[in-house]
């Protein structure tokens, strides 16, 4: 029997939370005995890219030169041949694709194939979001429905994302894979109780109230929503400083803006940074103030860290902070709601720590071994099922 090799399609290695699950899954399944790869566009993302992890985790990485986020005819049709020949080539038993534009033209060049690819998808967040308009939403909604029906699996990282593809039409609910996104939490547990370092590696006060976060500056994120909580928070208390860990096409808009609104003194971007797990102990709150998401792989990180989360009500966050565990949830633009639970975190730190009594707990199902082992067990299906 032929070697079982898989190959990731993803459309940038830009750093984020698709990224590193992808590399983990690479680097651990490839241990396990199914050779891993991965095809990426040539993007170079503002926010830095893991390259140097692909390196380092030795994982072969190949490049379609046209396969680019933006949606282009030009681009797109050249980057399905792209990744046909590559598929081809190298006669890869399982593409795994994600992210709306690889899932799409990755699962058409998979099924074109000369030899047989079993074809998995995984839904990091669905690509359609409900802040869309409504014909963008409706667009990428039927591209969706199409590509599910070309894979042989379909993976979502939270049971939120059942629902929505369900409710658009988008398979029944017994057509899904839920395999979490997984996190190796070693390094940030260690880091717990590590806030005075960490303050002094960022040059800030020791007593000063810290909320941070970490994002990619884009639309999805909303970051322009962390200064309109920013402005509430300082009115109570002045000294609060507000922490952005990442970079994006938003970061001239979010400089600007914060000057705008006056809070120059209240904000610190550091840009892309690969030490998370050595700034998230000066946070004394998490935020996310997202539109869309699947499972951030941050705020698990952050919890790991027993840092308590304010986020909006989007995507699989439900499933770790509900207000009685983990944080506080809010409707998403709810400025209010979200300042509001962040004052109560800075005025009581006992808050925080009643909320996070069950994380360890609650945190277990998101471990890298079992993203690790279930994806194993998917993938040793399918190719029995030839």
């Amino acid at each position: 029997m032929p070697e079982t090799t898989i190959l990731h399609i993803i459309t940038k290695m830009a750093v984020g939370g698709a990224q590193m699950n992808t590399l983990i899954s690479c680097r651990e399944i490839t241990k396990m005995g199914y050779p891993s790869s991965v095809l990426t566009g040539p993007e170079i993302s503002p926010e830095g890219t893991f390259s140097d992890l692909s390196e380092k985790y030795g994982i072969p990485v190949y490049t379609a030169p046209h396969l680019i986020r933006k949606l282009s005819p030009y681009h797109d049709i050249r980057a399905y041949f792209e990744i046909k020949k590559i598929i081809d080539e190298h006669k890869f038993s399982i593409v795994h694709t994600h992210g709306s534009k690889a899932k799409f033209l990755g699962r058409l060049a998979a099924t074109a194939a000369k030899t047989p690819v079993k074809i998995v998808q995984t839904v990091h967040g669905w690509s359609f979001f409900d802040t869309m308009p409504p014909l963008q939403k409706a667009f990428y909604a039927a591209l969706e429905r199409i590509g599910y029906k070309l894979a042989d699996s379909n993976i979502v990282v939270s049971p939120h994302d059942i629902l929505k593809g369900v409710n658009w039409g988008i398979g029944k609910p017994e057509d899904y894979q839920l395999i979490r996104s997984g996190v190796e939490f070693e390094s940030f547990l260690a880091k717990r109780g590590t806030g005075s370092e960490s303050r002094k590696m960022l040059n800030l006060d020791q007593n000063i109230p810290i909320v941070g976060t970490v994002i990619r500056l884009a639309p999805q994120k909303h970051p322009e929503a962390i200064v309109d909580v920013a402005l509430k928070v300082s009115k109570q208390f002045p000294d609060v400083m507000f922490v952005i860990v990442g970079d994006g096409p938003l970061k001239g808009y979010m400089h600007n803006y914060i000057k705008e609104k006056g809070l120059e003194n209240n904000f610190l971007l550091l840009g892309s940074r690969k030490d998370v797990s050595d700034i998230l102990p000066a946070f004394d709150a998490f935020l996310l103030t997202s539109r869309s998401e699947g499972l951030p792989r941050a705020m698990l990180e952050a919890l790991a860290v027993g840092i308590p989360v304010v986020a909006t009500d989007v995507g699989g966050i439900a499933e770790l902070v509900n207000g009685h565990k983990n944080g506080f949830l809010c409707a998403h633009g709810d400025i209010n709601c979200l300042s509001n639970g962040l004052i109560k975190l800075i005025e009581s730190p006992e808050t925080g720590k009643k909320l996070l009594a069950s994380v360890d707990r609650d945190l277990k199902p998101f471990s890298a071994k079992i993203m690790v082992d279930e994806l194993f067990q998917l993938y040793t299906f399918l190719m029995k099922n030839m």
